[in-house]
């Protein structure tokens, strides 16, 4: 799948009014969307719990994470994001993506209503 770059806003449900936009990276292999600590700490957004990821190198890591109000597309949803560390990407991953049902067209390298299935 072709690299390509989304906007985004993000905020802390606590301080919904405090927002800042960036670019991430939509990667579907991350099961979760990551964000630099430096920058979820000056929204104000507070780790919430750890989770235990296998990193693209192979490595397992440790992370903190926390629920974000995200708004992508005009929408906005919260979603689990991981606190990223020096050299860690900032990237929009399969949860999020899920959660606002969106899917990757990977030839026009953009985000694209997905198919969802139900029980």
């Amino acid at each position: 799948m072709g690299t390509f770059f989304v906007e985004v806003t993000l905020a802390s449900p606590r301080q919904p009014e405090r927002k800042e936009q960036l670019k991430l990276v939509v990667d579907t292999v991350s099961t979760y969307t990551w964000v630099s600590a430096t920058f979820l700490h000056a929204l104000g957004v507070q780790p919430m719990a750890r989770r235990r990821v296998l990193t693209i190198e192979g490595r397992s890591v440790e992370r903190p994470g926390a629920e974000v109000l995200i708004t992508l597309e005009g929408r906005t949803l919260h979603t689990v994001c991981l606190f990223g560390e020096g050299g860690d990407l900032e990237m929009l991953g399969a949860y999020t993506l899920e959660g606002f049902g969106l899917a990757v067209d990977p030839v026009q390298r953009r985000l694209v209503p997905a198919i969802l299935y139900g029980a």
